[in-house]
């Protein structure tokens, strides 16, 4: 059985502040001598970027959302054999930027595929291979919106779903981290980086005994 102590994943609406967190929780672990691989889903292979690229093109808006959901969970089983296996069995950690929990928020909750569905494909891609640790960045799609304002940065096919989308998004993280408190930890992503960062490494230290 694959230890996944050291799998961390990162989940939030985009602009929640997940790359900054990555990068800052990183950096703490490599100082202490660890190895850490990051991986942003979709995507981490040559085959997962190709995919990713079909499904954040803003050409392909005729996508239907079995499709949508299928091609993610097609990315994700190629990153988790090819990539994530590999460096778990050699006791590095990992840190995803996104995995199994965003296919139930926006697949599941924002396009309202079954339920049931979602666990059956989740479990299919991942093989039950779960993080140890995920942290919710949670931020409110209205603030999301003001964040993407400041950046005037151009929105992707998935962005351009509507304001609908995202709220039903947003409760379906909450559910996420209700329904599964001990793996998911909820961070209020207003807050600043530093007290985002001091949050995020007390509960990675108490799971791995850190001093």
């Amino acid at each position: 059985m694959i230890d996944n102590s050291k799998f961390i994943s990162f989940e939030g609406i985009d602009f929640s502040g997940k790359t900054t967190q990555i990068d800052l929780l990183t950096q703490r672990l490599e100082e202490m001598g660890e190895k850490v691989l990051i991986m942003r889903e979709p995507g981490g292979t040559s085959i997962s970027e190709r995919i990713r690229d079909i499904l954040l093109d803003n050409n392909h808006h005729e996508m239907t959302d079995l499709c949508e959901v299928f091609l993610y969970s097609a990315a994700r089983n190629q990153l988790i054999n090819e990539k994530i296996i590999g460096e778990l069995n050699n006791g590095n950690f990992v840190i995803a930027d996104r995995y199994v929990d965003s296919t139930t928020a926006y697949q599941g909750f924002g396009r309202r595929i079954p339920m049931d569905l979602i666990r059956d494909i989740n479990r299919a891609a991942t093989g039950d291979l779960m993080p140890g640790l995920t942290f919710f960045l949670d931020l409110d799609p209205e603030q999301v919106v003001h964040r993407k304002k400041e950046r005037n940065m151009e929105i992707d096919r998935l962005e351009s779903s509507g304001d609908d989308f995202y709220e039903r998004v947003h409760k379906g993280y909450h559910k996420i981290a209700e329904l599964d408190p001990i793996r998911v930890k909820l961070i209020d992503a207003t807050q600043s980086i530093d007290q985002i960062k001091s949050e995020i490494w007390e509960f990675v230290s108490q799971k791995m005994n850190f001093k």
